[in-house]
């Protein structure tokens, strides 16, 4: 793909998410003149510490970055991985006559569970049964359905509200929950369905979609009972990618090229049971996960997918070439592999710069919770502390590299305990 200039061009970037820093970059290299705006000081604000003007001003205040669009002359408004931020940007592009890479409709169909599972019926995508998806709950339904079950909001993200019921007492427990963290007060009951999980990233470029990588995630439980699992590695490719291309994913890029994008990026998360060699997905968003994959795609591939969203928008659609997706990244082993936040209060962290410096596989790092910090009592993506994304040559390498991160870099509470729980390396090998 050719690169083309954003001379003369003005971008806001909405908040600090994941990401921003990335896209704040890649404008600025191109020409750009780019504003960010959050409620922070930028000594809180990372991504402001990289802007040319910073916005003291909420990336809530819908009426007032209106004001600041229309006064700055801005062309184009995008945010990082931020659900709340890219709503905002979507919402407030259509305000102004700006463009954006999807209007509310498209991305309320990904993002609402009920909707997401009518598309994936409607594309004969295989999905979990749908007991219920509502408003209220028939007063029978948990004498009805089949345990274990799971319980979410239709709109929430990072498994906020999410119970996994394996009896008529947790679900009915779980129920309120559910409801209480939902926005529009709607809730979905599905079938739980077992195997091992993955997530699926797909691009949309001039109308036609792609797969552009999927992983294996392997799920660490911070406390005991049936709860949600959090992501202590997500690895690409996946172990199981040739069972998943050659089973659904025609399915999939119908589904993605159904909703009627020009350039995107989508995701799907799913269950692979190879006792049965079935899939099933059960949600989707229209946006790149958290993991942020481009980071070991554009080394890989030279492809972009955040980046290339953006041009989209500065250069209103007009982008030249192809894009030459290999989900099986070149024969390469990468991925995100994270330290899951135990609660406390961050005392010291040991090591961090120091090792991401002797490896040079270690492509980007993330930690999230600075010394004095207090680590969240939960159950959720939140409790992602540590993030390391590297490049490897293949598993036995990565393998390599995550028994020294793991021997060299440690996270202490104020009274000297563990406040992390580590990735184990043999994990790596099987789908355990």
């Amino acid at each position: 793909m050719l690169m083309q200039t954003y001379e003369g061009k003005k971008l806001l970037i909405l908040g600090s998410s994941t990401g921003a820093i990335d896209l704040i970059k890649h404008a600025q290299e191109r020409g750009a003149y780019v504003f960010v705006a959050d409620y922070l000081e930028p000594e809180k604000s990372p991504a402001k510490q990289y802007a040319d003007e910073a916005i003291l001003l909420s990336t809530g205040d819908t009426d007032a970055l209106e004001e600041l669009i229309r006064e700055k002359g801005i062309d184009c408004v995008y945010a990082g991985v931020s659900e709340f931020n890219l709503i905002q940007a979507m919402r407030l592009s259509k305000r102004c006559n700006l463009p954006f890479y999807c209007n509310e409709d498209q991305w309320n169909t990904m993002a609402d569970k009920d909707l997401f599972r009518q598309l994936c019926e409607k594309n004969n995508v295989p999905c979990p049964q749908t007991y219920f998806a509502g408003t209220e709950v028939p007063a029978d339904l948990a004498d009805t359905i089949t345990y274990p079950a799971v319980v979410k909001p239709v709109d929430a993200s990072s498994s906020v509200g999410v119970t996994i019921c394996p009896d008529k007492e947790t679900l009915l427990a779980a129920i309120p929950v559910a409801f209480e963290t939902s926005t529009n007060g709607k809730i979905i009951i599905e079938q739980f369905v077992k195997g091992f999980e993955f997530t699926a990233h797909y691009t949309v470029f001039k109308g036609k979609a792609t797969l552009s990588c999927i992983d294996n995630r392997y799920p660490t439980a911070v406390h005991e009972g049936t709860v949600t699992t959090i992501p202590a590695g997500r690895i690409y490719p996946s172990l199981f990618i040739d069972e998943y291309l050659n089973s659904v994913n025609d399915a999939l890029v119908k589904m993605c090229e159904s909703l009627g994008l020009e350039f995107a990026v989508l995701f799907v998360q799913g269950m692979y049971d190879p006792e049965t060699g079935d899939f099933n997905i059960f949600e989707g968003a229209l946006r790149g996960a958290g993991e942020c994959p481009y980071r070991y795609i554009e080394p890989i591939n030279g492809i972009n997918y955040a980046t290339m969203i953006l041009d989209s928008q500065m250069l209103n659609g007009q982008l030249e070439g192809e894009w030459p997706d290999d989900p099986h990244m070149k024969g390469k082993s990468c991925g995100v592999v994270s330290y899951i936040a135990k609660h406390g209060v961050v005392g010291k962290i040991e090591g961090l710069e120091e090792t991401v410096d002797a490896l040079p596989d270690v492509v980007n790092f993330e930690s999230r919770y600075p010394v004095g910090s207090t680590t969240p009592d939960g159950n959720t993506l939140h409790q992602l502390m540590v993030r390391f994304f590297l490049i490897c040559d293949d598993r036995e390498k990565m393998a390599e590299d995550v028994v020294y991160i793991n021997d060299h870099v440690n996270v202490y509470d104020t009274e000297g305990k563990s406040l992390a729980l580590k990735f184990d390396p043999s994990r790596l090998f099987d789908l355990k």
